[in-house]
């Protein structure tokens, strides 16, 4: 890539017109095992950044914030919900982008596609196909909001040049599908593409307990113009092909 920039610290980033800031660790479980100088790195980096005078920064943070526990889809507006240090980390770090002129936070909901992390729910599924015997999951019941990471990058950029058209604006968005799919569903789902319907989705605990997150972003479709164009069912279907092509 032209003009191609490497660092040893993400303070040390050069300025620029617009920040796309992603360079947080999403392994919500390994955050909460590094303690305080977690916190005050990313901290430090952050104000090291803000301090550059980018025109636009986009921050990418999380429905985490939302906690679980509502089953209608979330607005931007609905209250904060901090359990950890991930969500602590998270929301003290969107209210440092809110406070400048043309701060904008995105929260994601559950991103997935090629290239994502083993350590979630989508890549613990398609680890077991093909396979024989039954799918196994943590826990069928949680719903969630799954986006691919395309719409999730079409609407970053959306975002950072929004400004070309509407002045230096920020704001806090929400970018998501709105459509919300259990752990079981997305399952049977998995298996449905892969021919493999036979095999029975099992849970290895059941705990019972409603937890739902799914995130509205009419806000975010109204102010520029994005809108997810991958359904879950395209989605993975290209994530399992991928997965094919790559083990041939």
């Amino acid at each position: 890539m032209p003009d191609w920039c490497c660092v040893t610290d993400y303070a040390q980033s050069p300025s620029g017109d617009v920040l796309i800031h992603l360079a947080e660790n999403c392994d919500r479980g390994h955050v909460a095992n590094l303690g305080t100088a977690y916190e005050e790195s990313i901290s430090a980096s952050l104000s090291a950044l803000l301090a550059k005078g980018y025109h636009r920064i986009v921050y990418a943070s999380s429905a985490v914030l939302y906690g679980d526990e509502d089953t209608r889809p979330h607005l931007t507006s609905d209250r904060v919900v901090i359990t950890d240090a991930y969500a602590r980390v998270k929301y003290q770090s969107e209210l440092a982008v809110l406070g400048l002129q043309g701060g904008t936070v995105v929260r994601l909901a559950n991103v997935y596609g090629y290239g994502m992390s083993e350590n979630n729910v989508v890549s613990a599924i398609l680890r077991q196909i093909p396979g024989t015997g039954a799918l196994k999951v943590m826990d069928t019941s949680p719903v969630r909001d799954f986006i691919s990471i395309d719409d999730v990058a079409e609407g970053i950029v959306a975002l950072a040049l929004r400004h070309n058209q509407n002045g230096n604006t920020g704001g806090l968005y929400n970018l998501s599908t709105g459509i919300g799919t259990s752990i079981g569903e997305l399952a049977s789902i998995a298996l449905e593409i892969a021919e493999q319907s036979d095999r029975r989705v099992e849970t290895k605990s059941n705990t019972n307990k409603q937890s739902s997150l799914v995130l509205e972003y009419s806000q975010t479709t109204l102010d520029c113009g994005w809108k997810p164009k991958i359904t879950l069912h395209q989605g993975l279907t290209d994530l399992l092909q991928k997965r094919k092509e790559h083990a041939l």
